[in-house]
């Protein structure tokens, strides 16, 4: 495993030389810089040459970096610099000195130069790589970690990095090859299973998660990360008895873990055993230092298991903390949602005061809870309330839009919108909800224009992809762009029946009605109650001349969301017409 280092000598020889180096200055330094420094001058070099004042500088950085002065050995470095402006090695220790200090801009300054002195230093580019994740620019730091790999194919460390940077952007599939090769190359890596099994379970994919996180546990058995993993794996499969089982593991290694004991009173409560659930939790408060945060961690888990009175306790605890006070009440309120008293859950919210981050969302669910209520212009006026106090938060032109379209007025609900894209910093959501109230009013062209806006601003966004590759497949154009948009959605959702959708459609459309079929009949399995999926499989159907298959599906899909009931009673009548006839 490669570490970015700071070259320093700790012998006693060294102290002595530094001592005597800073003493006599860079004239006397001349000397032991030649012996302790690679590629020191040279026996005829002159004692105020520039490479002489860079060593003497450098030696200063030392110390003070053995003083624990961060700051002052920057300054030190930066003067070597200046006598040694060819110095890679030089700028590298500079910008890890100033990430160290946490000045990422001029880390990122030093570390480019010094990979444009030396562009195959492994250890610039972890540095780059790193900085990188730190300003949550992953593109870049991708791309980092692909060239260490270039330079160095066998390298664990920057394999590893780069499958959790896939992971982070849920491009699952790149992230267990990238996975499977650094087993390739370690088939004992204990971390290997254990991400790997990571990987799965963050997608979903539970027998896979199990079976890696177990080969985790087999090479080490003490290992708690997937004791933990293995634990939420059989949660997700509802084995709550095994799932406990290895939250117990846990701490037969580790007694005093307050998280394995949470997770093993949340799941005492989702079995209903609430006595066993409330010991677990008094266990997690003994062993916190934090009190406040248990009681508020508790009381997230109470709410989640619909338990809203145990919630409120908990909650109630922390109404004068300084630091819960002003969030706690929007909390309580979802608790007194959650219990159907709704007046007073309005009260709680409309105490949630500014500037709490929660002042927003708890003026949202005001107005959710009055639009339910039948009060749709109450709603209306704390929505513009909150327009008007934060008139940057996309959630709320999308709330405003929400309730005009629920009335069937999309010219009101388009114009809320197309005001917030002026306001919005950067309005992902708001032109995707333009894309979809353009089409609901059979406006393609600018649906298709307010989704590729979403691609602009996200190009990644799978969403998005399969919305403009479904749109494309539909209107019969553009169909390889189509594919290609769709394919790169199911990479990121591999189960989204929506997506599988749209990928049989394609086919369909493309005149592969047996391709068509398969993806069809997998979407119809994951969403029997999607009333589109129901009519694209019977139209795959009647081109296969399965006639009556075709009419139940086109019958059923009369009944479910999604649905188009003009044009599934037509194709109704006329496959009905048709199974008339003597031949059929």
């Amino acid at each position: 495993m490669k570490r970015l280092t700071l070259i320093m000598c700790s012998t006693a020889t060294f102290g002595l030389a530094l001592f005597l180096c800073l003493v006599l200055g860079p004239t006397g330094c001349t000397s032991m810089a030649r012996l302790l420094l690679p590629g020191g001058p040279g026996p005829a070099a002159e004692a105020d040459t520039p490479k002489n004042l860079a060593y003497y500088h450098y030696l200063k950085a030392q110390r003070l970096l053995a003083a624990d002065d961060a700051a002052g050995a920057a300054v030190e470095y930066e003067e070597a610099l200046k006598q040694d402006p060819e110095s890679a090695r030089l700028e590298l220790e500079l910008a890890s000195i100033y990430h160290r200090l946490g000045d990422m801009r001029k880390a990122l300054i030093h570390v480019e130069k010094s990979l444009r002195l030396d562009p195959k230093q492994q250890e610039a580019h972890f540095l780059l790589a790193g900085l990188h994740v730190g300003l949550n620019q992953l593109e870049e730091a991708i791309s980092e970690y692909e060239r260490i790999l270039v330079l160095d194919p066998d390298n664990r460390e920057a394999r590893l990095f780069l499958a959790t940077l896939y992971a982070q952007q849920r491009r699952f599939g790149k992230a267990i090859r990238t996975i499977q090769e650094l087993l390739r190359l370690e088939p004992l890596s204990v971390v290997g299973y254990y991400y790997l099994g990571r990987f799965y379970l963050e997608n979903d994919q539970l027998p896979e998660a199990k079976k890696e996180l177990h080969r985790a546990l087999t090479l080490d058995p003490k290992f708690v990360p997937a004791m933990f993993d293995l634990g939420v794996a059989l949660e997700r499969e509802k084995q709550y008895n095994r799932a406990l089982g290895f939250y117990r593991r846990v701490l037969r290694h580790q007694p005093n873990n307050s998280r394995a004991w949470a997770n093993i009173g949340r799941l005492l409560l989702v079995m209903n055993r609430h006595t066993d659930a409330q010991k677990a939790f008094q266990k997690v408060k003994d062993l916190e230092k934090n009190e406040a945060s248990v009681y508020f961690q508790i009381g997230l888990i109470y709410l989640e298991q619909k338990l809203p009175d145990e919630a409120i306790r908990e909650f109630r605890h922390l109404l004068t903390h300084p630091r819960y006070k002003a969030r706690i009440r929007y909390y309580i309120a979802l608790a007194l949602e959650e219990k159907g008293d709704l007046k007073a859950a309005v009260r709680e919210y409309q105490l949630v005061e500014r500037p709490s981050e929660h002042f927003i969302p708890a003026r949202l669910r005001m107005a959710y809870l009055c639009y339910q209520q039948g009060d749709k212009e109450q709603a209306r006026r704390i929505l513009e309330e909150g327009r008007n106090l934060a008139p940057d938060r996309e959630e709320i032109y999308l709330s405003l839009a929400y309730f005009y379209e629920e009335d069937n007025k999309l010219d009101q609900a388009i114009s809320i919108l197309k005001e917030g894209l002026e306001k919005v910093p950067r309005p992902v959501e708001l032109h995707f909800r333009l894309a979809v109230l353009y089409e609901k009013a059979k406006n393609r062209d600018e649906s298709i224009r307010h989704i590729k806006k979403v691609l602009e601003l996200d190009p990644k966004n799978p969403d998005a992809q399969n919305f403009l590759g479904y749109t494309y497949a539909d209107l019969g154009i553009h169909l390889d762009e189509a594919e290609k948009l769709i394919r790169a959605a199911l990479l990121a959702k591999p189960d989204s029946g929506h997506i599988i959708d749209s990928l049989g459609w394609l086919f369909f459309r493309k005149g592969f009605v047996g391709k068509a079929m398969v993806e069809l009949e997998r979407a119809f399995r994951i969403m029997p109650q999607d009333g589109t999926v129901a009519e694209h499989l019977g139209d795959a159907y009647f081109q296969q001349k399965r006639y009556q298959d075709a009419l139940r599906l086109y019958r059923q899909a009369l009944g479910l969301e999604n649905n188009n009931p003009p044009e599934l009673r037509k194709k109704i009548q006329q496959l009905e017409q048709l199974l008339r006839e003597p031949s059929l």
